[in-house]
């Protein structure tokens, strides 16, 4: 829950950790997080959202907890990095187990690096890269870089635009191609 809830919020580690369960607006057709600005980076209040799912499951997970309380148990001095990669190495071992009576297929998985913590291009994960998915995954999905920005919570556009601009897939031939209607019609 704490992995999906940082990747559909973006939230940072710090903001994450502080998060009580008062904070929670899980009722409505809009759930989100109303984060505080003594807990932000850039100290102002925000709002981040998510999905119907994640608050169903937030829901069931703060429903035993009084109010105020800390929505994710989280240890003090916890690195969460390790954490996401301890639970990264047992997912896999389950993967690679579930493979165990078909050879090609335990092979294919092996020599994969899914779920590793460090992909074959060197790429280390740390629980930050899952701030960097929410931006991401928009991104893949076309939505306005400047609500991605507004997601992000990015002061300037300049560093959402070079941290996913990137992952606008086929931005540059869609725009060529959007400018035909305009020969047509002035012809």
């Amino acid at each position: 829950m704490l992995y999906i809830f940082a990747i559909q919020t973006g939230l940072r580690a710090s903001e994450i950790e502080s998060i009580l369960t008062t904070d929670l607006r899980l009722e409505g057709d809009k759930p989100h997080v109303y984060c505080r600005a003594d807990i932000t980076k850039n100290k102002k209040e925000a709002r981040q959202y998510f999905d119907a799912s994640l608050a169903a499951g937030l829901s069931e997970i703060t429903a035993k907890k009084s109010p105020g309380a800390s929505v994710f148990a989280i240890q003090a001095g916890c690195d969460l990095a390790e954490m996401l990669r301890a639970d990264l190495a047992d997912a896999r071992n389950l993967l690679l187990a579930e493979a165990k009576l078909d050879a090609v297929e335990l092979t294919r998985r092996n020599e994969s690096d899914f779920l590793l913590p460090k992909n074959h291009q060197g790429e280390t994960l740390d629980f930050h890269g899952l701030r960097h998915t929410c931006g991401a995954w928009l991104a893949l999905q076309r939505v306005h870089l400047k609500t991605i920005q507004n997601v992000m919570r990015h002061s300037v556009i300049t560093l959402t635009m070079d941290t996913y601009g990137h992952r606008l897939p086929d931005q540059q031939s869609d725009a060529v191609a959007s400018m035909s209607g305009q020969f047509n019609r002035n012809n």
